[in-house]
């Protein structure tokens, strides 16, 4: 997929937003507040500018009418594991949740990994973040069990990203593009 896209049939309601790939111009206009789409969690170091420069056709943002970033989603293709795609930082505007805008940010992504060739879907996070927790399985990505012990009662990983940094994965099935 490239472009943008629309998410469209018959609607009412506020305009839908408008799905794209981000561009070096949008790591400007969100740096300083996504901290704030995370309730204050330190996220600026896993939002680096590379990210909008070197995995832009991978990612995707949601726009709105108004031209006003509603989503984003940094991901990627794994090099290395070319059937694998990843999930780097996944966000939404908290004004702007519960509208499903999430849940089509990341149908968008799926599809373009899809047309990538990758089946398989991957994403870490906090184990202690409940509703990241429950927007993933919502999706259909399912607890990875080998290895992981409870934690927060989600299967999880201590230590995965370093010490004290836990995190529960999740992975779930591309569907063949066609």
């Amino acid at each position: 997929m490239s472009g943008t896209v629309g998410v469209g049939g018959a609607h009412r309601g506020p305009p839908l937003p408008v799905y794209r790939h981000p561009t070096e111009a949008d790591h400007r206009a969100l740096v300083d507040d996504i901290e704030r789409w995370f309730g204050g969690r330190r996220m600026r170091p896993l939002f680096g500018r590379m990210w909008f420069v070197h995995f832009a056709s991978t990612s995707w943002v949601a726009e709105t009418a108004e031209g006003r970033i509603a989503a984003i989603l940094l991901g990627f293709a794994s090099p290395d594991r070319p059937k694998e795609a990843v999930v780097h930082l996944a966000a939404v505007d908290p004004n702007l949740r519960r509208r499903g805008i999430g849940s089509a940010v990341h149908r968008t992504w799926l599809a373009g990994m899809a047309q990538r060739g990758a089946t398989r879907a991957i994403v870490a996070v906090p184990p202690d973040e409940r509703v990241a927790v429950l927007f993933y399985r919502s999706l259909g990505f399912e607890p990875e069990l080998a290895g992981a012990t409870p934690l927060w009662g989600v299967p999880a990983f201590a230590d995965y990203d370093a010490d004290g940094v836990d995190r529960a994965l999740f992975t779930r099935r591309i569907e063949p593009a066609g």
